[in-house]
């Protein structure tokens, strides 16, 4: 009777640790979320390419003429912006670098650099208007501001609540965050 009831208890404890280790493996390792996205977004042709990093995207936006860029877009800095600005008045450059949005605080998450042909007059009128679609629809929380001002409106065709952004911002405030639908850039 012993013998039978020691097997017995150890076939019960090792199941029992054979599903507390599958237990523990399955919560260990939490399937990866999305990777972030960085994309280039001509806003004269509305054409967007992504590309696996930050560094990668800023190439393409610059036309190879910046290729050392932050692997994210998190760690931008004030010569990196300044770079971004003058590499639009290198002859031969086809696009200008206008500005970045976020899709978390602190220039975190997916980044969509916008350029287009020409540059802006910086508060003097609107020079190009961009409705927000996919990812970056409803999802921008900061945003780098380059050659032009941003103007972030909460519907599309730039209708609805905005708010102007004249530098760049880590957090576009709570009014903002997350709701915008169309950009103006000024």
């Amino acid at each position: 009777m012993f013998a039978r009831t020691s097997r017995i208890a150890i076939a019960a404890a090792t199941t029992v640790l054979a599903l507390g280790a599958a237990a523990v493996t399955a919560n260990a390792a939490p399937a990866p979320g999305p990777a972030p996205k960085n994309c280039v977004l001509n806003v004269d042709s509305g054409s967007m390419q992504c590309y696996g990093t930050f560094r990668d995207a800023v190439t393409a936006s610059t036309d190879g003429r910046i290729t050392d860029a932050p692997l994210s877009g998190k760690h931008i800095d004030q010569k990196l912006a300044d770079r971004l600005k003058d590499s639009s008045g290198i002859a031969g450059a086809e696009s200008v670098q206008l500005g970045v949005v976020y899709t978390d605080s602190n220039y975190g998450g997916s980044a969509l650099v916008l350029t287009g042909g020409s540059g802006c007059g910086s508060g003097n009128g609107r020079d190009a208007q961009i409705n927000l679609e996919g990812t970056w629809n409803n999802s921008v929380s900061s945003l780098t501001t380059l050659s032009c001002w941003l103007e972030l409106w909460d519907a599309p065709n730039t209708s609805g609540v905005h708010q102007e952004y004249q530098q760049s911002t880590s957090y576009v405030g709570d009014a903002m965050n997350d709701r915008a639908s169309s950009i103006a850039l000024l």
